[in-house]
């Protein structure tokens, strides 16, 4: 016990180089890299023509211009390359740490960078794509706590991850699939320091790395998996007497509440950042087989140490300060996920209808596809299987055929709804709606423009709005008339688009920042889907959010009431410590 305690002293005095290593990696990154990388990302999409990229049109983008496509290959190029670099850099710091010399953080810091040079002089693609594949997807716990901004786009978003895991067999198999990756980190992470620290050729430092664990896969799996373990525990516990502490103080007054949950915040992130530092020093120390110097004791103040500390602390509080009050500023809207709460009924239905506009949402979000005859019926799926056990698409039947199928979910059943017949009840009700346009190869040529002829005029008399993934909707939209509010679905996070959408609809798990930050800066609106529950609704708070489309709307309501009327900042705590574990 008494080593364990030496460790944390020795962990404490290296705090101020660790946490200075970090800051300035971070902000050569934030201020630097990040917005040259996006200006030049937007420049090269601007040169294409297109006013945005997805899945929908990647392609396209890519193939548009011969030079254009070679460049935005280059600053992927680059873009692995900053990474590689930057983990790099990371670990050089790491390893001067862990030598006999004493340094002040400065000479720490410039030393770090000039060992970095040496990543340059020895870098190589193969290197570089290893490191890429190793922190991004074999052991992307490492890419995660280093906030390795290129490499952390690599996700799969939240929609997906919850479709995969609706079967056992395939939750089961994602489980085990990240067991094995785990088992392959741990065959291949003494090459790391090979390749960083010596410059071993990749394929010797992969040889060195599996001929060290050859025959002791369990017991290095293990060292590995304690040191997760006990990173993990301690900023558990932390996290918990600061939430306690911060659960007394919402009981006071609201003044009282806010310093103490500002003052909290810090600590929380403070906590984060030692057990950051705790695993990192640990990892690279296990893997060189090295510890962390005792340097001699020196009687008076660290004053560095404090300066970089009290510098740290302030802008964490900063932060804290905007993420705690931010909730209670910007208000988002409600809006129902394909016009159900709680599994009341069957989705898009005007059965289901009536029943979720009672409990009030700003907006109904639901789903509209053309038929074979020409008409609109309300249908989420490509194909009725699922819903009317009907192995069609709604384009293959006509809507008579298609409004007199029984659909069935969530223990409900009720015949498929046609579009007059549900915005006709939601215009009695005044109930407004997010009409989600869906489109396949099956359409006629002219089905947005007979739409908006037949429903433009309604559609903005009673305040609906209109949503595609298709950005040929919003497009023919804006041109039949601007005034009618227009959000483009993104169901991924890449390069910011310049389109002339009102707002754009996120997957909630891809957005970040950044992406905020830039849409801060245009009149465009925010919703993200599908918000169901507290971590997400967190996000959603924390990024601002204009509208939170969600399978619970009692759930969201009850929150944003919440935090209007009596702000819990420990949960908004508790929400913060949560989104800073999510290493996944």
């Amino acid at each position: 016990m008494k080593s364990q305690r030496l460790g944390l002293l020795r962990l404490y005095r290296n705090l101020d180089k660790i946490l200075l290593l970090f800051f300035t990696v971070f902000m050569l990154m934030e201020l630097a890299w990040v917005p040259f990388n996006s200006f030049a990302a937007e420049t090269l999409l601007k040169q294409t023509g297109y006013l945005f990229l997805s899945y929908t049109n990647a392609l396209k983008v890519l193939t548009s211009n011969v030079w254009v496509g070679l460049a935005f290959l280059v600053l992927f190029a680059v873009n692995l390359f900053v990474a590689y670099f930057q983990i790099g850099l990371i670990f050089m710091g790491l390893r001067n740490l862990l030598d006999e010399e004493e340094r002040s953080a400065f000479q720490f810091i410039k030393k770090s960078f000039k060992d970095s040079g040496s990543l340059i002089r020895y870098a190589r693609p193969s290197k570089v794509l290893f490191i890429a594949l190793y922190m991004g997807f074999i052991f992307p716990f490492l890419r995660q706590i280093l906030k390795i901004y290129y490499l952390n786009k690599i996700l799969i978003p939240e929609f997906i991850v919850t479709y995969l895991k609706t079967a056992l067999w395939m939750r089961l198999s994602i489980y085990a699939l990240g067991f094995l990756l785990f088992l392959i980190a741990v065959r291949l992470m003494f090459a790391l320091p090979k390749l960083f620290f010596e410059h071993f050729r990749l394929r010797d430092a992969i040889r060195y790395s599996l001929e060290k664990t050859k025959g002791h896969l369990i017991r290095y799996t293990w060292q590995l998996f304690w040191i997760l373990a006990k990173s993990f525990l301690f900023f558990l516990l932390s996290s918990i007497l600061i939430l306690v502490l911060q659960q007394y103080a919402d009981g006071q007054s609201n003044q009282i509440a806010l310093t103490a949950a500002v003052v909290n915040y810090c600590l929380i992130k403070l906590a984060y950042y030692f057990i950051v530092a705790y695993f990192l020093i640990k990892f690279v120390a296990f893997l060189t087989d090295s510890k962390l110097s005792e340097y001699r004791y020196r009687k008076g103040l660290p004053l560095m140490r404090w300066f970089i500390l009290l510098v740290t602390s302030s802008a964490f509080a900063l932060e804290g300060f905007v993420y705690l009050n931010l909730p209670l500023e910007n208000v988002p809207l409600t809006i129902s996920h394909r016009g159900v709460s709680q599994g009341n009924g069957v989705q898009n239905t005007v059965e289901s209808l009536e029943k979720t506009a009672l409990l009030k949402p700003d907006y109904i979000e639901m789903d509209v596809q053309e038929t074979k005859d020409g008409q609109f019926v309300m249908m989420h799926d490509a194909n009725l299987k699922a819903l009317a056990g009907v192995d069609a698409k709604p384009q293959e039947l006509t809507l008579q055929e298609l409004t007199a199928l029984d659909i069935s979910e969530n223990g409900h059943t009720a015949k498929i709804s046609s579009f007059d017949a549900y915005l006709k009840r939601a215009n009695q009700m005044g109930q407004r709606l997010l009409i989600e346009i869906k489109t396949s190869s099956l359409d006629s040529t002219d089905m947005m423009d007979r739409f908006l002829s037949q429903y433009g005029a309604n559609i903005k008399v009673y305040g609906h709005q209109i949503q595609s993934l298709d950005y040929q909707v919003i497009d023919k939209t804006v041109q039949y008339d601007e005034s009618i509010p227009t959000f483009f679905i993104l169901p991924y996070n890449t390069i910011f688009p310049r389109t002339q959408a009102s707002g754009y609809t996120m997957e909630y798990s891809t957005l970040d920042e950044n992406f905020v930050d830039k849409l801060w800066t245009t009149d465009k609106q925010l919703y993200d889907w599908t918000i169901n529950d507290a971590d997400s609704i967190g996000k959603s708070f924390r990024l601002g959010v204009d509208g939170m489309i969600t399978d619970d709307l009692e759930l969201v309501q009850s929150s944003i009431k919440e935090l209007q009327n009596n702000p819990d900042y420990a949960l908004l705590l508790m929400s913060k410590a949560a989104d800073l574990l999510n290493f996944v």
